[in-house]
């Protein structure tokens, strides 16, 4: 099982679990993106909660967002990070209908969108959509980083374990065309799911999220530097207290994620050690990221750091 059968696999157990469940989507009737409702359309006892949408993905996401006001947990899901940046209006005013109604509606809305390189769409790169996301108040935004917990990751986002508030997931493409060994699948969200610790080290430590995690603990192995990998699973809202209590272990950061490295959560994470884990760093924080964009589909595995960069980062920020 590859993937995206498997997220299809469990986006059928979803909605077959819970009847308040509804998918939205572009010929989501038909399969949908990358084929993730083919298991649903062919159920013709769930077929009718599959809602075909027009290519407004601000219309659908309004529409989902009325769903959600009255009684359903609709799943709405997007091509690409420019659907999602079309949509961003809706998704806005999503996000702040639980405060303007002074906490009593909330907005159950679960959103997928597959991000960044992999099927040769160039530009299309998640850096922006995380960006813009970060800025939009109320909406949470989880990412998947190994192929293995694509079930846990989303089941915590349409479970809604962090709140019910719109919550996005983002799918690096790089992610959900990895191999995965049978038996491997982890479909349950743990605990530490938000900021987990991969691997420890003594030396120095990584914080890398979406794609950048398999290529920064290839990078520990193959540098011979003894550090640690911590992957954040939320990136918004950040959990602050535990990044720099995990910033504090060896006082030695190097940063990694694809996409751009100007104005985003690489960024955020910079500032944030530098003023809650100052007197424990040893070094100046580094950052290993994409190329900056635009990016054509030629060159869009510039957008994911690779392993000697990550290697090299390593090796200087442990340097006398």
């Amino acid at each position: 099982m590859t993937v995206l059968e498997h997220l299809a696999d469990l986006l059928h157990t979803l909605v077959r679990e819970d009847p308040r469940r509804v998918i939205l989507g572009e010929d989501v009737r038909e399969g949908g993106m990358l084929g993730l409702t083919r298991p649903i359309a062919a159920d013709e006892t769930l077929r009718e909660r599959l809602l075909g949408l027009p290519l407004s993905s601000t219309g659908g996401l309004a529409h989902a967002t009325g769903l959600a006001l009255g009684g359903a947990r609709p799943i709405v899901v997007l091509d690409g990070c420019q659907r999602l940046l079309e949509g961003a209006a809706a998704l806005r005013e999503a996000a702040e209908l639980p405060w303007r109604s002074a906490g009593t509606r909330t907005v159950p809305l679960c959103v997928l969108v597959p991000i960044g390189a992999g099927f040769g769409f160039g530009a299309d790169g998640g850096d922006a959509a995380l960006g813009l996301l970060a800025r939009l108040p109320g909406v949470r935004v989880n990412t998947l980083g190994r192929a293995h917990e694509v079930g846990a990751r989303l089941r915590q986002a349409a479970d809604f374990l962090g709140g019910e508030d719109p919550t996005v997931l983002l799918m690096p493409r790089q992610v959900l065309l990895q191999d995965v060994e049978d038996g491997a699948w982890i479909d349950e969200p743990s605990t530490d799911d938000d900021v987990r610790w991969l691997r420890d080290g003594a030396q120095a430590t990584i914080f890398a999220w979406g794609e950048a995690v398999g290529p920064a603990l290839e990078a520990v192995e193959t540098s011979g530097v003894d550090a640690g990998v911590v992957e954040l699973g939320r990136l918004v809202p950040t959990e602050a207290a535990s990044l720099a209590e995990a910033a504090r272990r060896t006082g030695k950061i190097v940063i990694v994620h694809a996409g751009a490295r100007g104005f985003g959560l690489g960024a955020e994470l910079a500032a944030l050690f530098s003023d809650q884990a100052i007197f424990h760093l040893d070094a100046p924080v580094l950052r290993v990221t994409g190329a900056d964009g635009p990016i054509d589909p030629r060159n869009e595995a510039t957008m994911v750091p690779t392993v000697p960069q990550i290697a090299r980062a390593l090796a200087e920020v442990v340097s006398p």
